[in-house]
Formats: structure tokens, sequence, C-alpha cells
């Protein structure tokens, strides 16, 4: 089972070749999804056209070539996120089928997988879309559920695709005069609508991130009206509380760059009023998206009567994160054997169920994904999140100790290593059967992340110590059992720090703190005494800038089929150990 990513990407680059991404997305489509073509504008068939959106979350094999280590679906993308960070270690690479992306050597393919998964998941929200309006238009006021769903989904997708794509000064000499002597700063990846024709998109250039705000904005202002009252099954369906949470992210992705480039913000300014149908932000400051932001943040949090998670909840050794609960805004839904796939090493679970008996995380493979130990170090005794990975002092013993909330045998406990995390529970608690254990769903938006936007907004819109005041109320309230957490952040930088160690413990191993690093310009930090890192994979970035292999680069063969297309550099070894 042993094979490098490297050979595997490369082989399934033949398989992007026969035709272009976007360029080709009228085309491309999974074939067990609803199509627009394949039924009607009746309340049934719309149901099941927007039952494809939660659905190819967890879709695997979407290149349908049969080999598919980076091809297991939304998960996949949050799993490789994290890697790119400075919290995911494994424990032993021997059997590691991402090491030459954690190591940054062999990046491209990487990316390509990424730009061709999400622009076919675009592909079903277009098609959604464009059911949806003509059943809206037609008088089906039923279909509102379903177009806000379209439309939601899209925004995401494309909020995802702006941050991950578009190329951000890594303070790597030559890779910065690459990009901008080719002309990549600022702009982001083609915008492919339900309405864009086969001829637009042979030569569909890449959006200037001032065009992609205003249509990311224009889709969510959409689905937050057609989601009017609608209460929703399941929470891998969007309502409204999550369309704020989009909101959040994306004024405050705004309001980030805005504050450290105020010439970005004259750009978006001037593109105010364009003749693209997209709606005006109606800002001036890079002040009034923090408080947007602040304001959104607040919305998402009440609308859905969200409670941050509890120690009983984190730690469930059944559904600990596997199961969706009143924390969870957003989340894929696997429910049925039907669903999952039972090559785990093609699972988020395969991966991450460190108790597990079947998955990567045996003593045969010892892939465990780890909590860094400059990370682990900065969880306080009195934070009951600690237990979520294996204290080095507690590795190795016979009988489980005390404070972990596990069902595995003091057998098995001696077997996991140092830092080995116990955050992500197999489906039911399951350790010995995987067609029970992978039955188990993942969050993609919790309230949690609500709260910690919430706080960095109020820090630029009435200051540092009242943002200190409330991170610091909020850890003690709901993650330390003896309100021993002090924030003592007096000015901005000191603050964000605080901030994001606090972010970087409770989302960890969810694919969302690498939008942060992104966005702040904050570096990844591997190298350093007592790295839990191998050494090949130390990689330290550039203080001030971003991570090279943080700025995805979209596929050569994507020009091949669409002419203007910009393609950034490849960042594949620019920093070594």
């Amino acid at each position: 089972m042993k094979r490098y990513i490297k050979n595997m990407l490369l082989a399934s680059a033949a398989v992007m070749t026969l035709c272009g991404l976007s360029a080709c997305i009228d085309e491309t489509v999974p074939t067990d999804e609803a199509t627009p073509a394949t039924i009607k504008t009746d309340s049934k068939s719309l149901s099941y056209l927007a039952n494809s959106l939660p659905s190819f979350l967890t879709t695997w094999n979407t290149y349908n070539s049969g080999d598919y280590t980076q091809d297991w679906g939304y998960p996949c993308q949050m799993y490789m996120r994290d890697l790119l960070c400075a919290d995911f270690p494994q424990s032993d690479n021997s059997f590691n089928y991402w090491d030459y992306i954690e190591d940054g050597s062999s990046l491209r393919y990487a990316y390509y997988y990424t730009f061709y998964y999400y622009y076919v998941f675009i592909k079903n929200a277009n098609g959604v879309i464009s059911v949806g309006k003509d059943a809206v238009d037609g008088g089906n006021e039923a279909a509102k559920k379903y177009l806000g769903q379209g439309y939601g989904y899209r925004a995401m997708l494309y909020l995802d695709m702006e941050r991950l794509f578009e190329y951000k000064k890594t303070g790597v000499s030559y890779l910065d005069k690459q990009a901008d002597s080719i002309g990549c700063m600022g702009i982001t990846i083609p915008i492919v609508t339900d309405k864009t024709s086969k001829v637009e998109l042979k030569n569909n250039p890449c959006a200037p991130f001032y065009t992609m705000n205003r249509f990311i904005m224009t889709d969510l202002n959409r689905a937050e009206e057609n989601l009017a009252g609608y209460n929703r099954e399941h929470k891998a369906f969007m309502d409204q509380s999550v369309i704020y949470g989009l909101k959040t992210r994306l004024w405050l992705d705004m309001a980030t760059r805005f504050e450290k480039n105020p010439a970005d913000l004259q750009k978006q300014i001037e593109a105010e009023n364009a003749d693209d149908g997209y709606d005006n932000l109606g800002i001036s400051s890079a002040l009034e998206c923090y408080q947007k932001a602040a304001y959104y943040a607040q919305q998402a949090i009440g609308a859905g009567n969200y409670t941050p998670l509890t120690e009983e909840q984190w730690s469930d050794p059944d559904q600990g994160f596997n199961t969706a609960n009143n924390s969870w805004m957003l989340g894929t839904l696997i429910n049925s054997k039907e669903q999952i796939n039972e090559l785990f090493w093609y699972t988020f679970l395969g991966y991450m169920a460190s108790e597990a008996d079947w998955g990567m995380c045996t003593p045969t493979y010892r892939a465990y994904r780890c909590i860094s130990k400059g990370l682990y170090d900065k969880i306080g005794t009195g934070d009951w999140r600690r237990p979520s990975w294996i204290n080095p002092g507690d590795a190795g013993k016979t009988t489980v100790p005390a404070g972990y909330k596990t069902k595995v045998t003091g057998e098995k406990w001696s077997t996991l290593p140092a830092y080995a995390n116990l955050k992500f529970r197999s489906g039911s608690g399951n350790l010995t059967d995987l067609t029970v254990g992978l039955i188990a769903s993942l969050p993609i938006m919790r309230v949690e992340e609500m709260y910690f936007d919430y706080f960095e907004c109020i820090a630029h819109t009435q200051g540092v110590a009242a943002a200190a005041q409330e991170l610091e109320k909020w850890v003690n309230q709901y993650r330390y059992k003896d309100g021993s957490y002090k924030c003592t952040a007096t000015n901005m930088n000191d603050f964000i720090d605080a901030l994001m160690v606090q972010r970087r413990i409770e989302l960890w191993g969810e694919g969302l703190v690498f939008f942060d690093y992104k966005r702040l310009n904050l570096p990844v930090i591997r190298k350093y005494a007592g790295s839990n890192y191998a050494s090949t994979m130390q990689l330290n970035s550039y203080a001030g800038y971003v991570a090279p292999w943080m700025n995805y680069i979209i596929s050569e063969y994507e020009r091949n089929h669409n002419a203007a297309v910009v393609i950034g550099p490849n960042t594949s070894g620019a920093i070594t150990p």
C-alpha cells in the first residue's frame, strides 16, 4: 500500500489533460449527481438536485481514476489545508501519502486536484441555481430554499478558492518578482456561473479580488433572501445562520486586507457600480468592514441558538467531532454504509481516528496525526481540551492514565505516540469495524469560529483592552476548568498572537486556520527546539509574509482550454529546512 503521492499525482495529470477544468465545467459532472438536464422543476426533483450539494461534500473518486489519495471530498481539502500549517505533524512518515506536500517539495499537482474538485462542485451549485431560478420565476415559492442552497454553496466554494489561489507575497524574492512579472498579483480565479456560455469559457480571465468580493457577496445576499424562514432538515444544508457565518468570513478577510493595503481598498471602492451585475459593498474603510464582520458574527451566533461545545460533548468517545450538535453550524452528513469508502486510507477518519484498529493509526502504519509540540506546550493545564492530545509523559504506558476519555485498552494505549490526537472519534465509537466507524460526519463551520472572529473585530473597533477582556472571559467560561486563563495583550500584535493560539487549539484538524495564516501574513514555524516535525518537514516561512506553499496555483492544463487564465509561480522547494 505504500506509494508516494508524487507518482500518483503525475499519473492523475493524464486525466486532467483531457479537458480544461473551469473551461470545460459545463461538461464535467459526476455521473451519480443530479443535473438540470435530467429533472423538472417540481419540488421533488428540486429536492433531489439540491441534495447533490451536501452529497458532493463527501463524494470520492471524482476523477474516476480509481487512485484517489487526494480525492475524497471536502474533508480531503480541509485535511490538506492543515498539512500546510504548523500544527499537524505525523508521528511516523513511513506511510505518509502527503509527504511531498508537507515538505513543500512537489506541490503543483496537489493544487490541481483542489482546482478540479472545486469547479466540479461549482458545476453542481450552478445546476441548482439554474433550475431553482426557473422554478421560482415560474411561481414555485417552495423552490426558494433550494435556490438559496445553490447560492450559499457557490459562495462558500468561491470564497474558499479566492483565498486559496490568490497569490500573496512570500518574502522569497524570485517568486514575488515572477508573480509580479506575469501579472498574478491581485487576481483570483475565473468566475463560472450558471449563465457563463461555452464561448466565454474559452477566454475567461481570472477575476481581480475586487470583482470576486462583490460576486461572492451578491451570492450571499441572494442566499440570505431565499433562505428567509427556512428550517433545515440537517446541518449539511445551509440556513440563514450559515450565510451570516460566510458573510463574517468574507467581511473579515476584506477588513484585514484593506487595513494592511489601503491601495486595495481604493481599488475596491473604484469597482463599485461596475457594469457586471454584482451588488455594491457600500464601504469606504477597513473599519466599516470590521464592523460588518462583527455584526454578522453576532447574527450567526444568535440566529441558530448555537452554544459552544461542552467538555462532555467535545470528549465523548462515541460522538466527539463525528456527530452534529448545537455547536455545529454546517457539516458533512454521513449516516449510512452506502456513503462510506471502505478504503480507509482515502478517508478523513482513516487518518484521524487514533483509537481505531482499522485505520492508518495502528502499529502497522503508525501514521498518527499529532498536534505540534509548540502548540501543545501553549495549552494551559486548566484547559479541558488538553487531553485531546496525548501528553508525552503519558505515551507508552500500559494502562490508560487518568484524565483521558477513551475506549481503548491499556494494550492499545501503549502503542499510541506522544501528541497523538484523541479529538476525532470513530463513528459510534466503534474501534473494530470500519463499516461502522466510518459512518461519521465532520464540522465545516462551528459557532466557536464566530466568537473568535467577533473578538478580533472588536479589537479593531473597540480596542485591544475590550477584546482581551472578552477573549479571557470566553475561554474561562467555556474552556478552562479553573478560570486561570489570562489574556495580557496590550497591543494588536500581542492580541492576535493570543487569539491565534486559541484558534489553533480549538480548530485543530478542521482545516480553517490556514485562512487565518494567509489573511494575517503569519509565518509557519515548524523548526524549533524539540519540534516533533520530521527534519525534512521543518519549514519556517518568513515573518510578515505568506508561506509560499499557501499560494495555490491553477492547473497548467487550464490554459489549453482557457487562453485568458494566468498561472502563478510554482512554489515547490521555495523554502527548505
